[in-house]
């Protein structure tokens, strides 16, 4: 068989915050790892954010080498950005109940890539490191189950040029109306800039008001742009992200998490075997989280809900993404840095992460 489905980690289950640290023993090149986990609720009440934040950090290490480091969301994003395809991600808003995610990290252009895959003979002591947060994420979680698996390259001889690697470069607390400056690194080619900004009730156009990018101290500037500006031209390339969800009911109105943060559109129903009029209605949404609430309680509700900048995140993307000699050389420049100039109605309550996606060659 060329391909292979291999599991890193077999399913356990776990009741207290943990690092799970895995020896990466395998030698064939990877080209995707698969994460899923299984957080389970408790009694029913109002999510107190995404499920995705059960997973805080993701790191993938080689000693003190850090070859791939985002919390839960962040990869989540970067995977959307990447395939622009949902995952099989089964959420549900109920009381006992244990959800079903996943989260790919991908090292190639897409599934398979032969010029690009993580080769694990070009490192020493590959260990990746999954941070859970049991109740990061839905409400009262009693447990996590976690299991890793691997697409790898198996009979086909590959020899991957190098790998894709993502880091989170900042995170850092916002002001009213002021400027951040960032010096990104030039070190490997730059695919994709990401900046995520999370408040809820608040569309991430009006977290952020502008963006800058300076090579060499101003000797030329890439981007010198409103946020919004950059919002509109990104998301016309693409559709909207879409999820389903099923939750429970109440008269009382109650919070959930969704993915989308701007703009997202929520169309829902009673998820029962009988007819009911239940005066169902969902409302906000902007920053990933909405409000429903129905005239009669104890139903169970199902909402489809579509959007755009995943968990917050913004994906700035450089050249034809398929090409790798279109991507973002910034390493024939001197200095590189980031200027975001936050919105006036910010304060230190809300924070902003800056992560990158780089072309790490092998030589």
């Amino acid at each position: 068989m060329l391909y292979r489905f291999a599991t890193i980690k077999a399913d356990e289950t776990f009741t207290a915050d943990t690092t799970e640290v895995i020896d990466m023993t395998l030698v064939d090149p990877i080209s995707q790892l698969v994460l899923r986990f299984q957080p389970k609720t408790g009694a029913a009440l109002a999510s107190t954010a995404h499920f995705m934040k059960c997973i805080s950090k993701i790191e993938l290490v080689d000693g003190s080498d850090v070859l791939f480091s985002l919390s839960g969301v962040e990869a989540h994003a970067l995977d959307w950005y990447s395939h622009l395809m949902e995952r099989t991600n089964i959420i549900w808003y109920l009381g006992t109940t244990a959800q079903d995610l996943v989260l790919h990290i991908s090292f190639g252009r897409y599934l398979y890539d032969p010029q690009l895959a993580l080769d694990p003979t070009k490192f020493n002591n590959l260990q990746l490191k999954i941070t859970l947060d049991i109740d990061g994420g839905g409400f009262n979680n009693s447990e996590i189950a976690l299991s890793v698996f691997a697409h790898i390259f198996d009979e086909k001889t590959v020899t991957p040029e190098g790998f894709l690697m993502s880091k989170e470069l900042k995170d850092y607390a916002l002001g009213a109306g002021t400027h951040e400056y960032t010096d990104l690194p030039t070190d490997h080619p730059f695919r994709k800039l990401f900046l995520r900004i999370q408040k809820y009730g608040t569309g991430v156009e009006y977290c952020f008001d502008e963006i800058k990018l300076s090579e060499d101290n101003d000797k030329k500037v890439p981007l010198n742009h409103k946020i919004a500006e950059i919002i509109h031209a990104i998301t016309a390339q693409q559709r909207p992200y879409r999820e389903w969800i099923i939750g429970w009911g109440t008269t009382s109105a109650t919070y959930f998490h969704c993915t989308p943060a701007y703009w997202p559109a929520i169309s829902g129903s009673p998820w029962r075997s009988a007819t009911l009029t239940t005066g169902l209605v969902f409302y906000e949404g902007d920053g990933g989280r909405f409000k429903t609430a129905q005239a009669a309680a104890g139903p169970n509700w199902q909402a489809l809900i579509e959007g755009w900048c995943p968990h917050g995140v913004i994906e700035i993307p450089f050249g034809l993404q398929n090409e790798m000699e279109d991507w973002y050389d910034t390493t024939k420049l001197g200095s590189l840095q980031l200027d975001l100039k936050s919105a006036s109605g910010m304060s230190s309550s809300e924070t902003c992460q800056v992560f990158i996606q780089q072309l790490r060659k092998y030589a």
